[in-house]
């Protein structure tokens, strides 16, 4: 017969074996009051289960079984776009931690689901002429404000419109073997959810990766599985990630085959210059000016060191166009105002605050 898990320390070795170390537990898994004393009650291992369970989205059966091994509890079925290399198995806990977010996302979401526009051009269209409309006597020198393109902000406020929530989620162990993922659009009582996990503070780098999970749901690459990129490679030839790639490019800089490039190498303040300057004649992020920019470079460099140089400059450049900015917190402010905590239990309140917490 099998036997209840009676010992703590047994609990965390079997947590620690596939892949959530002691203090991640502790941590994050764990409600805050939660300390060693507690531990050496009666009942403490039942309890621990029992909140690890909910908050890391495992089967508690799994949890409370000492030769069983824990198991995440099942969510939807998905494609994972994978770097070479990598393994399934090895995302299976990041999928797992993200899909109880998300869960808890769909429930706690206060927009209505609506049914989204069939193309790039008409989220493009949708997005930028109500600003065409408010700004018909702007001259160009006016139109650097956030108004005038699609940036982070008005393509959150797209998705949140059309009760798309986007989350900004990387509360993941760091334990070796545990691999985490840049982005991930997932489905709960036919919501979509997208969870942006790229540990990058960048605006524009996160905007681009919104733009490619709104085209794999747009374009209907899901087809009732949740879609997971490792890493999203602008390069790529799979056919739906090339399809979601030209659906960002063409949502954001109006054509799918768009790219900036000159002959001259510019200095990190130059390039900066340059991106405002395009920015304001193509209704462009200037931001992802720059990164188009850099890419395309990149691609002609004849070296490593010369490629490595280009997208540093790029990265400089950033900083003088985005400046303080922080794009997961800017996520998850607009998350917070359009949820309804309330509707999930006080524990789950708890951890959701814990882990999207900017």
């Amino acid at each position: 017969m099998t036997q209840t898990v009676m010992e703590m320390s047994t609990l965390y070795d079997r947590l620690s074996a596939i892949g959530f170390d002691n203090a991640f537990i502790r941590s994050k898994a764990l409600p805050d009051w939660w300390d060693a004393e507690f531990e050496a009650t009666g009942g403490a291992v039942v309890e621990a289960a029992t909140y690890i369970s909910r908050r890391l989205n495992l089967d508690l059966t799994s949890l409370l079984k000492s030769d069983a091994i824990p198991t995440f509890k099942p969510a939807s079925p998905a494609k994972f776009k994978l770097k070479p290399g990598t393994e399934i198995e090895q995302l299976k806990v990041a999928y797992g931690m993200a899909s109880r977010v998300a869960e808890m996302v769909a429930y706690a979401c206060i927009p209505e689901s609506k049914t989204l526009p069939k193309s790039a051009q008409q989220v493009r269209d949708e997005i930028l002429t109500p600003l065409n409309l408010l700004e018909p006597s702007l001259p160009n020198s006016s139109l650097m404000s956030s108004h005038s393109f699609i940036n982070l902000e008005r393509l959150i406020e797209f998705c949140w419109n059309y009760g798309i929530p986007v989350v900004y989620f990387d509360n993941f162990p760091t334990t070796e073997g545990v691999k985490t993922f840049e982005s991930l659009v997932t489905f709960f009582s036919n919501r979509p959810v997208i969870i942006l996990s790229f540990k990058n503070p960048s605006l524009a780098r996160l905007l681009f990766t919104l733009a490619h999970q709104l085209g794999h749901l747009i374009q209907g690459h899901g087809n009732g599985f949740s879609i997971l990129d490792e890493e999203i490679d602008p390069d790529s030839i799979e056919p739906e990630e090339l399809e979601a790639n030209e659906f960002a490019l063409e949502l954001l800089l109006g054509k799918p085959d768009m790219g900036y490039y000159t002959p001259r190498i510019f200095t990190d303040k130059q390039l900066a210059g340059y991106a405002q300057t395009v920015s304001v004649r193509d209704r462009v992020d200037p931001g992802l000016v720059a990164l188009n920019y850099a890419w395309n470079q990149a691609n002609r460099a004849t070296t490593n060191n010369e490629q490595f140089m280009i997208l540093e400059t790029a990265q400089k450049a950033l900083n003088f166009i985005e400046k303080d900015m922080n794009a997961p917190a800017t996520i998850n402010r607009y998350l917070h105002n359009h949820l309804d905590l309330e509707r999930l239990d006080i524990d789950s309140q708890d951890y959701f605050e814990l882990v999207t917490a900017r």
